[in-house]
């Protein structure tokens, strides 16, 4: 059971690094997200910005499932 997880925990994980990696960067820095000034460009993207930021958020909660499953089976 520990290795049915342990696959798809891997690959996820991989995925999940050439996901990030393939994101352009918004070269504003945290202040800028912090001090609300850019908050109109969280609700503009669009294409693949916003396919690619969405694919993020989904194999982020599933990395973050299978590694709670990893800790619960009993190897």
């Amino acid at each position: 059971m520990f290795w049915l997880i342990l696959v798809p925990f891997i690959i996820v994980s991989l995925l999940l690094t050439a996901i990030v990696l393939l994101q352009e960067p918004k070269q504003s820095g945290l202040g800028e997200g912090l001090s609300g000034a850019g908050q109109q460009d969280f609700m503009t993207r669009g294409g693949t910005a916003g396919g690619l930021h969405r694919l993020t958020i989904y194999l982020g909660v599933i990395w973050g499932l299978l590694a709670l499953a990893l800790q619960v089976v009993p190897r």
